[in-house]
């Protein structure tokens, strides 16, 4: 499991993450460098629906955050690893339980978002929901 170093402490990374998309490409967060594996069809297709999204270029890379139940979730940050080009669009797709994504910046009132089934200037997270806690006995 991947871990990510915050305020000078170690945490386990509370969800899964997986990286497709171009061949050598990477993506470094947190001190973690995903390589990327080779698109499957189901990617491709998701990726082809982002790119209608954008009127220059087109998406070459899919990264995947599975939150398995309410306690998986990321904290607020922005997208602003060296990896990345500044000037990219990000689209995210839903697959699953409702959750909720938070927007923030500075001098702003926050904007949620809830995710359905179905450019990078805000912090964001997808909170811990305990309504979403799936417990098995």
């Amino acid at each position: 499991m991947a871990t990510v170093f915050i305020y000078n402490k170690r945490y386990s990374v509370p969800r899964k993450v997986s990286a497709y998309g171009d061949k050598k490409l990477t993506y470094t967060f947190s001190g973690n460098t995903l390589p990327t594996k080779p698109l499957i069809p189901i990617l491709t297709n998701i990726l082809n629906e982002a790119n209608k999204f954008l009127k220059e270029g087109s998406f070459n890379y899919v990264l995947i955050n599975r939150y398995k139940d309410g306690y998986d979730k990321i904290g607020s940050h922005k997208d602003n690893e060296k990896d990345m080009d500044p000037e990219s669009a990000i689209v995210t797709f839903s697959f699953g339980a409702v959750r909720t994504m938070i927007f923030k910046r500075p001098n702003f009132d926050s904007v949620k978002i809830p995710l359905k089934n179905g450019s990078e200037f805000w912090f964001h997270e997808i909170p811990r929901e305990k309504k979403y806690i799936i417990c098995s006995h």
